[in-house]
């Protein structure tokens, strides 16, 4: 039955606790849940959508505040209790890779990255397995002892010198399983930064918190990316370059010779990770496109 009530009833609609006479209650005091219902309209439900994957609420203006222009102080303020101001830092995290990942698939990943599909160079078209360095691996000869990750990479090989595999099937697979890459990188970072400061003897749960944080700046920073030219490109990776150390420095302390080195390290770390990462899904890609 559609419910059409406008005025609080005598009995809960979910629990079916009663209430006193008066006043009735906005909510019910047993379950929480509205005693005045009505059909839901369409805006409720698109408000809803929204407000469950992107953070609208009146907190999201403070906390992008705190994110972009005071680097560091989301986490503070976040592990000192102080938390009811801000958005949480998974649903900030989940809103910002959200409006990232809904562009991407909007404007496609071929358009955000440059891949152009184009004929094989006649040196790798003509010697058949894909060359790794200088040893080539041929795992079809009859002398080969291949192991499963040789053998993978030889067929690899063999499907882009045949053509088989396009750049677009790889560029949409990447476009699928990137979200849960970029997932996968949250606990790696904090593991990186927890490594590169293991003498302040921090729960991992604060690195989870700041790379959370770390993690929503760059979706940011990538998002405005795609409006902007070269010559803005390299100015927001030089803003996310400082931001980075800053919130590192604002988090915990230390000289900031020492910050900036260590940033350098956790940067030089992560981004073999991240390369890594990349590398497994092009190679997913290739398998299984």
């Amino acid at each position: 039955m559609v419910p059409t009530l406008h005025e609080p009833p005598a009995h809960c609609p979910n629990c079916r606790r009663a209430f006193a006479p008066e006043p009735r209650p906005r909510f019910c005091p047993h379950c929480g849940q509205e005693t005045t219902l009505h059909a839901p309209t369409l805006g409720e439900f698109v408000h809803e959508f929204i407000g469950h994957y992107v953070a609208l609420e009146g907190t999201l203006w403070r906390t992008l505040n705190a994110l972009l222009l005071h680097p560091g102080r989301l986490t503070r303020e976040y592990l000192a209790g102080r938390r009811r101001h801000y958005v949480p830092p998974l649903r900030l995290y989940l809103s910002a890779s959200f409006l990232f990942f809904l562009l991407v698939k909007v404007v496609g990943v071929g358009a955000m990255v440059d891949v152009r599909a184009g004929p094989s160079p006649p040196a790798v078209a003509a010697s058949g397995p894909l060359s790794v360095g200088p040893i080539d691996i041929d795992c079809e000869q009859a002398s080969a002892h291949c192991n499963w990750f040789e053998r993978q990479i030889d067929r690899a090989g063999r499907r882009i010198d045949s053509g088989a595999t396009q750049p677009g099937e790889i560029n949409r697979h990447l476009s699928a399983m990137a979200p849960y890459a970029g997932l996968m990188m949250l606990p790696l970072y904090a593991g990186v930064v927890a490594l590169v400061y293991r003498r302040r003897r921090v729960a991992y749960g604060a690195h989870f918190v700041f790379s959370l944080h770390q993690h929503s700046l760059w979706f940011l920073v990538a998002l405005a990316g795609t409006f902007t030219p070269d010559v803005g490109d390299a100015l927001l990776l030089l803003y996310a370059a400082a931001n980075g150390a800053w919130a590192l420095h604002t988090v915990y302390g230390g000289r900031w010779w020492v910050t900036i080195a260590r940033a350098g390290l956790i940067t030089v770390l992560y981004l073999a990770l991240f390369l890594a990462s990349v590398i497994t899904l092009v190679a997913a890609g290739l398998l299984w496109a």
